[in-house]
């Protein structure tokens, strides 16, 4: 199975199974993944819904059927304690849809599967790995094709982008003082040192004020470096840790930068030591 956490929603797919698109926050967002042919995942969640669940989920039901789905049944489920329900509708293929309100995060989800390979033990089994408060104490996972760390539940995704050969997530703390960004490359581009520094170049803009220079003050496992001016090094703009995995499975290099006010450098460190590489 394939384990994919993102905007505090984790599941597992079918190894086989890719996610083809994804949007929006961990208060309004969606989810869709696929096989390689016949069949569809859409996930949603949205702020709120704790008063009148089942009567969103009715609305979304009659939207089906006006498109002329057929309501076959409807039952309650369990989902990480959270009680719901599932509706069948269809003739031919099916189409199964679920939904349940979450009071650990203050969200209502709603889950359809739908396509000529869509079934009934498939749904169950995906419904039943879905977690839709996937904390562990105070961290989040973010695991999604090559990206992959562990973040205080306050942090949030500011922008992201998945292409082939090349996953990028940008992460912001609520207070916006510490950035991450984590970039993914296969390993054949990661080996053309001019692409994969053009890269990091790139995205060291991002991160680094104007007119500054990096000043190494560690180098092992992880990198740890002063971001000074160029001109004036007594001014000091925080440090910049940076961490490069060799992942395997398929091949690729992740590099994690991370930068911080320098009181903020332990956590800047905790940051880059929960890294890990995750299925592309």
């Amino acid at each position: 199975m394939k384990k994919i956490s993102w905007n505090h929603v984790s599941f597992s797919l079918p190894a086989d199974w890719e996610v083809t698109s994804e949007g929006g926050s961990t208060l309004n967002g969606v989810i869709v993944s696929a096989p390689p042919e016949g069949a569809k995942l859409e996930i949603y969640w949205r702020k709120g819904g704790r008063k009148k669940p089942l009567k969103y989920f009715d609305k979304y039901i009659a939207k089906l059927e006006k498109r002329g789905l057929k309501k076959k049944s409807r039952i309650k489920l369990n989902v990480k304690g959270h009680e719901g329900y599932e509706v069948v509708l269809g003739d031919g293929s099916k189409v199964y849809v679920a939904s349940w309100y979450c009071d650990e995060t203050d969200r209502l989800f709603i889950v359809q599967m739908d396509g000529e390979k869509a079934s009934q033990g498939l749904f169950a089994d995906i419904i039943n790995n879905i977690n839709c408060h996937p904390f562990s104490a105070e961290k989040t996972d973010w695991r999604l094709m090559g990206i992959g760390l562990r973040l205080y539940r306050e942090y949030f995704v500011y922008e992201r982008l998945f292409k082939i050969g090349f996953s990028m997530a940008y992460f912001l703390s609520r207070d916006k003082r510490v950035h991450v960004i984590q970039f993914s490359l296969p390993k054949y581009v990661a080996e053309d040192t001019e692409r994969y520094k053009d890269t990091r170049n790139r995205l060291l803009k991002r991160l680094l004020p104007r007119m500054t220079k990096l000043v190494e003050m560690r180098r092992d496992d992880i990198t740890i470096n002063e971001i000074r001016h160029i001109l004036i090094p007594r001014i000091i703009y925080g440090v910049l840790v940076e961490r490069i995995l060799e992942c395997r499975k398929p091949d690729y290099v992740q590099t994690t930068l991370v930068k911080a006010p320098k009181k903020r450098l332990e956590e800047a460190i905790e940051i880059a030591n929960n890294v890990y590489c995750s299925e592309w």
